[in-house]
């Protein structure tokens, strides 16, 4: 990362689906303090109970929350994406609201929820205790309406911030889209572009990275205008 930093041209570069085991104390420095590195990762976890994450063969709750913490303390305006699994076989109601508490305590600014969905071929397709699929989705359901407030909370926490935003579409009624570096393509909110305010700045266009200032959110998306 500290290499491709160097190459002229190149505004960006985006972590996704990092697994928790292989961040070191280098890598943690150069994502703090290499400023083409978005402040953004893409974490999955799965969950957050230890049975449940040791059938999954995934690190241990303990490891899991010490990095999460480390990454917020050393990285500035860090945005975590994670994502978790409704009804992994085995999973009770109880280790269900382990997940929940932890979301309420440690909450993420982007974050999905899936139910488990059996593969063949693999040994948790095998395990006794599969959850009934009414039981995943309501889970699922619980941990999306709670991410819905988080996600809109920190949509509104933006509105007055000027911050750079790449230009990355247009539709075919002519509104220009963008992403913010808290937004990976295709999974995360957008920003809705205005045309700049002051005739002296350049019109929009895509490929463009323009500092906006948000005006505005459409629950989790924001609208923003060029302000350079």
């Amino acid at each position: 990362m500290s290499e491709l930093g160097k190459l002229d041209g190149l505004q960006w570069m985006r972590i996704l689906y990092a697994y928790p085991s292989y961040f070191t104390e280098d890598l943690i420095d150069e994502i703090a303090t290499n400023p083409k590195v978005c402040k953004y990762i893409d974490i999955p976890l799965q969950h957050i109970n230890n049975m449940t994450l040791l059938s999954m063969n995934r690190p241990p709750q303990e490891h899991t929350v010490k990095l999460l913490q480390k990454l917020r303390q050393r990285i500035p305006d860090l945005v975590l994406r994670t994502t978790f699994i409704s009804g992994f076989p085995g999973e009770t109601e109880e280790s269900h609201q382990e997940l929940v508490q932890f979301c309420k305590t440690f909450p993420f600014q982007r974050m999905g929820a899936f139910t488990y969905s059996e593969e063949d071929g693999t040994p948790a397709a095998e395990y006794r205790d599969q959850v009934p699929q009414d039981v995943r989705e309501a889970r699922r359901d619980e941990l999306v309406s709670l991410q819905q407030d988080v996600g809109q909370d920190f949509a509104e926490s933006l509105i007055g911030c000027q911050i750079p935003v790449l230009v990355d579409s247009i539709t075919d009624d002519g509104q220009f889209l963008g992403r913010t570096q808290w937004d990976a393509p295709d999974v995360d909110p957008m920003v809705f572009l205005s045309e700049p305010e002051s005739n002296e700045l350049p019109a929009l266009a895509v490929g463009q990275m323009r500092l906006c200032e948000v005006d505005g959110t459409l629950l989790f998306d924001i609208e923003a205008h060029p302000v350079r």
